[in-house]
């Protein structure tokens, strides 16, 4: 059993699982009533919450006669370049007080449930400043995020005690291999039943792993996807993660990038067995395959002197939170997300050298844009 902080943390992060859903329910009723009401900006815009779609809603909303280039003016940023588009699709709307009442009613629910969002998550970051070092060191995983890690952390608790291995804690988590034998052969079976919030996160994390360039994990999903297709592929990419878990929060230390060349290493050994193993089942000659065998595993030898390894100090991946961006109808816009920075572990390690400054063509200082 988890101590009564963990147990609150838990708590915290499975309703903020279950609220999540809420907000995007009342988005997709807002977008159905704006789509029956011929404003197809979702033809355009990808995001129409975001800070120019909720400019336009309102706009909208307040039942003034406002011409479509007007409305259309209104994108920010990179929208900017659509302006044609978007004054077409925004061109003989038929948005009346019916369509205005409903968008409201929706627009009150999702606004209060942001509210609730926002406060729950500064209630569950208030939680984890006893585990403030566990949550950073978790974040240093490929595809773990920062509420992602609360989740993890919340589940499986920061003590690893209780656990022997990392195949005890998958074990209880539910995400092991599944065990359907009979009469002495293996059939088809799926995973167990274990903790559905834990699993979820995992899932989420393991997507994500597996877009991040030049990661082991996408390197493994690749690998896997042609054999177990998609979503096997990253229920198996789940379980790598939840074992590198394991180990950091055992050992207390972040996530270390493999050796490319341990890894080429590896993977060449598993096919020279894998081929070897395939020969031996055509009959090939033992003796013949454990020549081949032992030539290819020899490690070429090296006639240049082997260069010293520069051992990099330790890094570990904080996180400020960001500024609450808001758009015109009230709830957050989906842009904002928290700053991250990477600050060394060792604190006699740091660097002197400061970063240049960028400068332009004409040889100037640049200015960073303003956040609004």
């Amino acid at each position: 059993m988890p101590d009564r902080s963990i147990v609150e943390l838990r708590d915290l992060t499975r309703r903020r699982k279950k609220l999540l859903s809420n907000p995007g329910a009342e988005k997709n009723r807002i977008q159905k009533v704006v789509e029956v009401a011929n404003v197809k900006m979702g033809n355009v815009i990808g995001d129409v919450f975001g800070v120019s779609g909720q400019a336009i809603v309102s706009a909208l909303m307040t039942g003034k006669d406002i011409k479509a280039e007007e409305l259309a003016q209104m994108a920010k940023s990179k929208l900017r370049q659509k302006i044609p588009e978007l004054t077409e699709a925004l061109e003989r709307h038929q948005m009346n007080d019916h369509h205005r009442w409903l968008i409201g009613q929706s627009v009150e629910h999702a606004v209060l449930l942001d509210r609730q969002l926002e406060e729950l998550e500064k209630k569950i970051r208030q939680r984890l400043e006893p585990y403030r070092e566990q949550y950073e060191l978790l974040q240093t995983i490929p595809g773990i995020k920062e509420m992602t890690a609360a989740s993890i952390l919340a589940e499986v608790g920061p003590d690893m005690s209780p656990f022997p291995s990392a195949r005890h804690l998958c074990a209880w988590a539910g995400i092991c291999p599944g065990n359907n034998r009979s009469a002495g052969k293996s059939k088809h079976s799926h995973i167990k039943k274990g903790n559905k919030f834990l699993m979820a996160a995992l899932a989420e994390a393991g997507w994500g792993a597996a877009r991040t360039e030049g990661s082991i994990f996408q390197h493994k999903f690749r690998r896997w996807m042609k054999k177990l297709g998609k979503k096997k592929a990253n229920v198996a990419v789940a379980h790598c993660l939840l074992t590198v878990v394991y180990a950091i929060l055992k050992e207390n230390r972040p996530y270390r990038t493999p050796d490319p060349k341990q890894m080429h290493h590896l993977e060449r050994a598993k096919l020279i067995h894998y081929h070897s193993k395939r020969l031996r089942e055509l009959g090939a000659d033992e003796e013949t395959i454990g020549n081949m065998v032992a030539k290819l595993m020899a490690e070429p030898e090296d006639t240049a002197p082997a260069e010293p390894k520069q051992t990099e100090p330790e890094r570990i991946v904080k996180t400020s939170p960001g500024k609450v961006c808001r758009g015109a109808l009230g709830f957050r816009a989906r842009q904002t997300r928290p700053q991250k920075y990477s600050v060394l572990k060792d604190p006699a390690a740091k660097a002197a050298k400061p970063r240049p400054v960028p400068k332009n063509a004409k040889g100037t200082k640049t200015k960073k844009p303003r956040i609004e």
